[in-house]
């Protein structure tokens, strides 16, 4: 084996080194950068999460029969949009908590916290059979709001079960 002689014949060794430190700065700097966005929406207990879970709650055993999951009980939806809006209490054979007054009550969910849950027609527009079937405050303009959905049956009707948190 020879060895390279002294007058200059090997690689560029300088500009090899530059680029490969440069390249490695660049990959640190997106992991950096990157890698804690990916966990943000597993870090909160109440987020997308609580939208999502409230929405299945709501239609697979909170407003039917759980051997039904989807298909909504009239009576006790119609008495969780009236008790909500002011109305008087809903039926006590119902599953969700019959002496809440808001729909923050009703998910136990922290001062910080609201939700607006609303029944809708496939066309977008809410739902009146007698009480409006909306519940909750306005989500607001400025704040990011999280959202489910899930189709459901209500009278025999297909219609949309919307649930917001903020």
């Amino acid at each position: 084996m020879t060895r390279p002689s002294p007058s200059g014949d090997r690689a560029q060794t300088t500009i090899d080194f530059a680029i490969g430190i440069g390249l490695f700065l660049l990959v640190v700097a997106f992991v950096v950068a990157f890698v804690p966005t990916v966990f943000t929406p597993f870090q909160s207990t109440e987020g997308p999460q609580t939208a999502d879970r409230v929405a299945t709650s709501l239609s697979t055993d909170r407003l039917g029969d759980p051997s039904e999951p989807y298909v909504l009980n009239e009576t006790c939806t119609n008495g969780f949009f009236h008790q909500l809006n002011g109305g008087g209490p809903a039926a006590s054979t119902c599953g969700f908590n019959t002496s809440a007054a808001t729909t923050r009550a009703v998910f136990t969910l922290d001062r910080t916290r609201d939700i607006n849950v609303t029944i809708r027609y496939a066309n977008g527009s809410v739902v009146d059979s007698g009480d409006r079937l909306a519940a909750g405050p306005t989500p607001p303009e400025t704040a990011s709001v999280s959202a489910a959905t899930r189709v459901v049956s209500l009278d025999g009707h297909p219609r949309r079960l919307v649930v917001r948190t903020w």
